[in-house]
């Protein structure tokens, strides 16, 4: 053999260009060099936990469901196995009159720190409803064997009461070194939190005790919690969700406040919820927000609360470069046919912005001369989308003098979704005489009267040379 491929750290780089299971499960019976990295591939990634006790003597496992002790050569295959696994994702088991062996055998081993020694990434989910027994011995005697060290990700999304059962406080005493935290309830309902409020107050608790956490994502929400995220020291990426209503609210956090965090996701079901935790808490770091939202009976006047959140996220968030705003149900029958200009004259401030994609009920569409004022101030955008979601055909004002002032001030601009009217060419072209035509890829029209002239067509080709894609759709 050649030197080369005695050396394990070139076998691994070179396995790794493998993606065919069968032909790892050859290379690892080939010799015991090959062994080691060719089992490390194939178990590395585990989605089935019986996977593991079908290697097992034959006759130690009856049809019955019932087993006698394992011995240790037994054992020494268990664990061997699963000290080749990194990443570990359960679901719940069909039931009958018994539990599966495999469970029975898995979660009694001669020692707790027996199973998945390397395990780098744990996840449960379990989908159905009927599940929930299943899910309940899962947590309970399962997941707390496999709770290691050097466990960096952690992801739940089970029924809200089968929390209850899980063990919070141990989390950070056996997995120090978590990195990636999810707690969320497929089923939750929007309106309210499904899972304990116990449960809720004990999560808050390890946040504090996780020294390491980098991202959290979840569907429920105290301030409690919110608090103890805030003064999470390594925290830069931040997915929670916000109920119309959280109980009287806490003093805003004092000292260093979410002093790494880059990427924060709400998702809202008011705006005045939305726009009063941005009044909480300051976010000087963040470079990206997405916020979704629903418009509730609590949001007496929407378009001044659009307005005010704007006006919070850029004061806020000084080193913005991303913007998301998206709502997806409006309470009232009659939906206002504009929103004022005033919802994107805060971002104005924000000079780094790459990214603006705002879709509302209301027509965003603009002025020639109202979208130029506002584009001086983003000489870096790469993606503007000005999205209309309300039934009606929305009154256009925009024209193509405006998104031609567009490509000239924003150079960098790949992607963009406006309404405006195509239907007539404009005669000055000057501005695009000075400096390089930019590199717009992708055009969204909506629902924009176009002329089918082709002059339309052949001004388009001038102004975005390199045009890929023309869609009445956002994409």
């Amino acid at each position: 053999m050649h030197p080369c491929l005695m050396v394990d750290e070139i076998l691994r780089v070179v396995f790794r260009y493998i993606e065919d299971r069968m032909t790892w499960c050859a290379l690892a019976r080939t010799c015991r060099t090959f062994n080691e990295p060719a089992s490390d591939l194939i178990w590395e990634t585990l989605v089935y936990l019986p996977l593991i006790t079908r290697n097992l003597s034959c006759e130690r496992i009856s049809c019955e469901g019932k087993h006698p002790p394992l011995n240790d050569n037994d054992w020494d295959v268990v664990r061997r196995i699963s000290s080749h696994v990194r990443r570990l994702h359960l679901y719940p088991f069909p039931i009958d009159d018994d539990v599966h062996p495999w469970f029975s055998i898995l979660t009694s081993p001669p020692d707790p720190n027996f199973l998945f020694a390397n395990l780098r990434l744990l996840s449960f989910e379990s989908r159905y409803a009927e599940d929930t027994e299943v899910a309940s011995q899962i947590v309970t005697h399962l997941i707390p064997l496999l709770l290691r060290p050097r466990l960096f990700a952690l992801r739940f999304n089970i029924p809200g009461k089968i929390y209850t059962y899980l063990n919070f406080p141990s989390i950070p005493m056996l997995c120090p070194n978590i990195r990636v935290l999810s707690i969320a309830d497929r089923e939750i309902k929007w309106n309210e939190n499904s899972i304990p409020d116990e449960a809720v107050y004990l999560l808050s608790r390890v946040v504090s005790e996780l020294g390491d956490l980098e991202m959290f994502r979840s569907n429920i929400t105290s301030w409690d919690l919110l608090s103890s995220l805030a003064h999470a020291r390594a925290l830069r990426q931040l997915w929670t969700y916000l109920p119309r209503w959280l109980g009287p609210r806490t003093e805003r956090p004092s000292g260093s406040i979410f002093p790494q965090l880059r990427t924060l996701n709400i998702r809202a079901t008011s705006l005045a919820s939305c726009t009063g935790f941005l009044r909480w808490t300051p976010l000087t770091k963040v470079t990206e927000i997405s916020v979704r939202c629903s418009a509730s009976t609590d949001d007496d006047d929407v378009s001044r609360a659009l307005v005010e959140m704007s006006s919070l996220i850029s004061s806020q968030c000084t080193a913005l470069e991303f913007v998301f705003f998206f709502m997806d149900s409006f309470p009232y029958k009659a939906v206002p046919s504009s929103c004022p200009r005033p919802m994107l004259d805060p971002y104005q401030a924000c000079h780094r912005l790459r990214v603006i994609a705002l879709e509302t009920p209301y027509n965003l569409t603009l002025a020639d001369n109202d979208l130029e004022d506002l584009v001086k101030a983003w000489p870096h955008l790469e993606v503007f989308h000005l999205l209309h979601d309300g039934r009606e055909d929305p009154l256009v004002r925009l024209t193509l003098r405006g998104i031609t002032s567009l490509l000239y001030h924003c150079p960098k601009l790949t992607h963009f979704t406006l309404l405006f009217d195509a239907t007539c060419v404009p005669e000055d072209t000057t501005l695009l005489s000075h400096g390089t035509l930019p590199a717009v890829k992708y055009m969204g029209v909506d629902r924009s009267p176009i002329s089918t002239s082709s002059d339309v067509a052949a001004y388009f080709s001038n102004i975005m040379p390199y045009l890929e894609m023309i869609s009445v759709h956002y994409l």
